[in-house]
């Protein structure tokens, strides 16, 4: 129920409808509305071991932000550790992200601490690699499996004097579930940044370059073929043979009069629906999107009047996505689907005790070749 209360000196339609005398009018009206709103699709948080810093990670619009931050106190560990990083990430693009350390905490705790930050959708671990390939395998199954149970994805990368060879061995070493395989992307080589002596690792600027992307064209668009600024070049060389030979890594590569370049656009996944970033990102978005919206249902009655309520928000919703190109087909029938009822969706067992089920499906790769999503949402019974 909304209340508004209305000056006497109101808008004159209102006044000549309902305003007798001089006072103060309430008018009480009632609406139940449902919409999906889209979520932020790329907040990085940046994982390691950066003494000084806050347990619970601290946030950074911008690089005047980390300088300031950097700055403060007997912080020089930052510096260090984030400042080439960093420069990579907001030259190319990204926006506000987190720095999470694990100084004086385990890995485990510093995620939890990543999962309460509530809005973060990207990991990147900037010293995947400063210990030993055993402790960066160790490391790539906990990001990415954290990845994997919060829609979100693992930006990861080889070591710094890896062949492609070695890179793709010590890939494949992880030993990644195929069910968090999806949720990984891998980049090769590091990189030579304009101004700095040492070599950078790739994830930084690729985690700019998706926000970037996120921002112009939007999450279904693949982050590839997009020129790195600031970037000198890859610190190895890659040719078109090493990249067929090692499809589970994605390469920065350098092309005559177009500039060092993300050349790949992988999952660590080697399934046809999973296999490309831009279609488990969107999957991800929809689903995480989808799910903010259907917690209003936890309070309504699980009858036709709130299925079609839902029905026609998420139906609304994707057609959005539809028009803005995000979905394969010259149809809405080609596009997607939406379903929700009873005998359609939900058994009278399903309804008596209080769970509303939606499916939608969406056309990613094929026209009328949809994934398909279920959602299930625990409401008032009826």
């Amino acid at each position: 129920m909304i209340a508004r209360v209305v000056h006497a000196k109101a808008k004159e339609s209102f006044m000549a409808a309902s305003v007798t005398h001089p006072g103060v009018y309430v008018e009480e009206t009632f609406s139940l509305r449902l919409t999906v709103s889209s979520g932020q699709t790329a907040v990085t948080a940046f994982i390691g071991d950066f003494a000084g810093l806050p347990t619970g990670g601290v946030r950074v619009n911008d690089w005047l932000d980390f300088t300031k931050l950097a700055d403060q106190g007997a912080k020089g560990e930052v510096r260090q550790a984030l400042e080439p990083v960093l420069k990579g990430y907001f030259r190319n693009g990204g926006g506000h992200c987190y720095l999470v350390s694990t100084a004086g905490s385990t890995l485990g705790e510093a995620l939890e601490a990543v999962t309460a930050l509530g809005d973060v959708t990207i990991l990147v671990a900037p010293g995947l690699w400063s210990q030993a390939a055993k402790s960066a395998g160790e490391w790539a199954r906990a990001l990415t499996g954290w990845a994997a149970d919060n829609k979100a994805m693992a930006i990861l990368h080889t070591d710094r004097d890896h062949t492609p060879d070695q890179a793709s061995t010590a890939v494949d070493a992880w030993d990644l579930d195929e069910r968090v395989r999806p949720f990984a992307a891998v980049y090769y080589p590091w990189l030579q940044q304009t101004a700095d002596t040492e070599p950078v690792v790739p994830s930084g600027a690729v985690a700019g370059a998706w926000t970037a992307v996120d921002r112009d064209r939007g999450v279904w668009k693949a982050p590839a073929n997009i020129v790195l600024r600031g970037i000198t070049g890859p610190l190895h060389t890659a040719t078109d043979t090493d990249q067929g030979a090692h499809l589970n890594l994605n390469f920065i590569r350098t092309f005559p009069s177009a500039g060092t370049l993300i050349w790949g656009a992988r999952t660590r996944s080697e399934t046809d629906e999973w296999r490309y970033i831009p279609i488990r990102r969107l999957v991800s978005v929809v689903e995480r999107d989808i799910q903010a919206a259907l917690r209003f249902a936890a309070f309504e009655p699980n009858t036709a009047p709130t299925w079609e309520l839902v029905r026609a928000a998420v139906d609304n919703y994707l057609h959005g996505l539809w028009r803005q190109g995000a979905l394969q087909g010259n149809t809405l029938q080609e596009a997607y689907f939406v379903q929700v009822g009873k005998d359609i969706t939900m058994t009278e067992n399903d309804i008596a005790a209080g769970r509303l089920i939606l499916k939608a499906g969406l056309a990613t790769m094929r026209p009328g070749e949809f994934i398909t999503l279920q959602f299930t949402q625990e409401t008032a019974q009826a």
